[in-house]
């Protein structure tokens, strides 16, 4: 682990799974996690899996996505440290409803099943009633974004759902409106829901009109991109 136990410790002391600890019950806690280190493209584990764990992430970004078998992906979101990945199968029994794999290196723990069991003297695994509060409110905000992506896939064109994944990650580096790491046109196609070919075209067409600049994967926002193109 390249995170030090304060870091760790306040990580999973304010991530939504484990709110309102007190120093007794966090301490027991942290001292049944299980380290994890994921490469980048590794698999925590897959869509349909049933799990009798959770994962604290606390460093790196992780794609949850959906698969078709043949190589074809959708990327729902990515989470972020702090974030609790796993709970839907650990709460209700059931197969995983995504998979999730490294987009980059990561640190994670493991909770399993019988060691939170332990911890909190509960059958369920679960911790105190506040905790179990903002768990419904995570859940809740889960079903939230997911209509708001099956609203665009169903609503936009492929050119609306590129205009909206580029406000949701342009950032401002050195004062130019940036994406706020290289994308592939696969990668993009698999955040939209399209073709690695749509996605192409559309970018070349971006660039002819001047509205963005491509520099080895980077790209750049030279101008508002219009609402219809």
């Amino acid at each position: 682990m390249t995170q030090n136990n304060d870091n760790i410790r306040q990580q999973v002391a304010q991530c939504d799974f484990f709110a309102e600890l007190d120093e007794a019950a966090l301490a027991r806690l942290l001292e049944v996690g299980i380290p994890l280190r994921l490469r980048k493209g590794e698999t925590l584990f897959r869509e349909g899996d049933v799990l009798d764990a959770i994962y604290v992430q606390l460093s790196g970004r992780i794609q949850c996505c959906a698969e078709d078998g043949s190589g074809k992906r959708f990327v729902f979101l990515f989470s972020k440290p702090g974030d609790v990945l796993g709970e839907v199968s650990y709460l209700d029994g059931g197969g995983s409803a995504w998979g999730c794999c490294a987009d980059e290196e990561c640190e994670l723990l493991r909770f399993r099943r019988q060691d939170l069991m332990m911890v909190f003297d509960d059958k369920d695994g679960l911790p105190c009633a506040v905790s179990r509060q903002q768990i419904l409110l995570r859940l809740a905000g889960m079903v939230r974004t997911m209509s708001l992506v099956a609203r665009n896939l169903a609503l936009l064109d492929v050119y609306g759902r590129i205009r909206i994944l580029f406000g949701e990650v342009m950032v401002d580096i050195d004062g130019a409106l940036q994406l706020e790491k290289p994308f592939t046109q696969q990668e993009i196609a698999e955040r939209i829901g399209s073709s690695r070919e749509m996605v192409a075209r559309i970018l070349k067409e971006l660039v002819y009109g001047h509205y963005i600049r491509l520099d080895n994967r980077r790209i750049t926002l030279l101008k508002p991109l219009p609402e219809q193109f």
